[in-house]
């Protein structure tokens, strides 16, 4: 549970990788992977930030 951010970020990171192999770069598939790796990095820093809290 300690790394679900990165974890997160790392499937956004996929997210825009495979589409760009694959050759189907859409506008939609850059949103999502943006929005995906947001995501990630929000809940990178707040789940680091409780864990810096409890101890």
């Amino acid at each position: 549970m300690k790394n679900i951010g990165i974890i997160v970020v790392l499937l956004g990171v996929l997210a825009l990788i495979i589409p760009s192999f694959i050759g189907a770069q859409s506008n939609t598939t850059l949103a999502i992977g943006a929005i995906v790796l947001l995501i990630g990095a929000f809940l990178h820093v707040f789940v680091t930030k409780k864990s810096i809290d409890k101890n």
